[in-house]
């Protein structure tokens, strides 16, 4: 039986400019001469969009947030030849180390041009830091082929004021620090009647009252509610965007999916119990 309750709270705000997509490539890396022109492989056309992120690149307004410059770097060829620190440091699963002169960037962030993005956080205060001005430094942007089991991250750093991607770097899925989530939700997110297995009964969620604005529905559902109550849960290949030093645990994860257009996101709280993952709360 579906029980909820009206509560009214403040309007839970993400700045949602990135996403996700079902597609990359971890192929594109590829040995090239020292003398290699530094620059990347994308099409030297000047779009419309090109020109709008040109003009806010000159007036310094693209690195105010890493959200912004996330946006702005993923859509435009411009502006990933610019901020790009080249040569670029790779390093490969195996741990060797190199430098790289070219980078098909319209592969490697074609998961960030989606209509959502992923971010994970360890605890609900973590979600709440994020919402501050702060600025972060340092953010590490993580490809995760939930399918293949692979992972990919990409260093970004605040370097004289500007955002750029200084390093990338591939990890052995297993060594991961959040590997035992991902294996779960890795199933989770591909086998429907594993993932009804694994919604806690009764479920907390908390939705917008579409009847009334900055006002939400609390309550419990019955965990066999779940799958026509929700609409499908990110799967594939997923994004994790680590600000600052990210913190995690072994008995909590809560994902936050956020639209890149339209602000609109949605939260999933798993918890381990008894050794095992369960979604515990949804709230969009």
């Amino acid at each position: 039986m579906c029980r909820i309750v009206k509560v009214l709270l403040p309007l839970f705000f993400v700045v949602a400019l990135i996403s996700c997509h079902n597609g990359s490539n971890p192929d594109s890396v590829k040995d090239v001469d020292s003398t290699t022109v530094e620059t990347c492989i994308v099409p030297d056309t000047l779009n419309e969009v090109d020109e709008e992120i040109e003009v806010a690149d000159e007036s310094d307004r693209l690195d105010t947030s890493f959200d912004d410059f996330m946006f702005a770097f993923t859509h435009s060829d411009r502006l990933q030849k610019k901020r790009i620190d080249w040569p670029l440091s790779y390093t490969d699963a195996d741990g060797e180390s190199k430098k790289i002169t070219s980078l098909n960037c319209g592969s490697e962030f074609r998961f960030l041009k989606g209509d959502f993005f992923t971010v994970m956080y360890g605890d609900r205060q973590q979600v709440e830091e994020q919402k501050s001005e702060v600025q972060d430094s340092l953010v590490i942007v993580e490809r995760i082929d939930l399918l293949e089991e692979n992972l990919r991250t990409f260093e970004f750093k605040l370097l004289s004021g500007k955002w750029k991607l200084t390093s990338m770097r591939d990890i052995v899925f297993h060594e991961s620090d959040i590997f035992d989530f991902l294996t779960f939700y890795a199933r989770f997110s591909s086998d429907t009647i594993y993932q009804q297995a694994h919604v806690h009964q009764p479920l907390m969620v908390m939705v917008l009252d579409p009847e009334e604005d900055d006002a939400y529905l609390e309550g419990t559902i019955d965990a066999e509610q779940w799958r026509t109550f929700c609409p499908d849960v990110p799967q594939g290949v997923i994004s994790n965007i680590r600000y600052g030093v990210q913190r995690y645990n072994s008995k909590q994860m809560i994902m936050q999916k956020s639209g890149s257009s339209n602000g609109l996101q949605e939260l999933f709280v798993f918890t381990k119990e008894d050794n095992e993952w369960y979604l515990t709360r949804y709230e969009n």
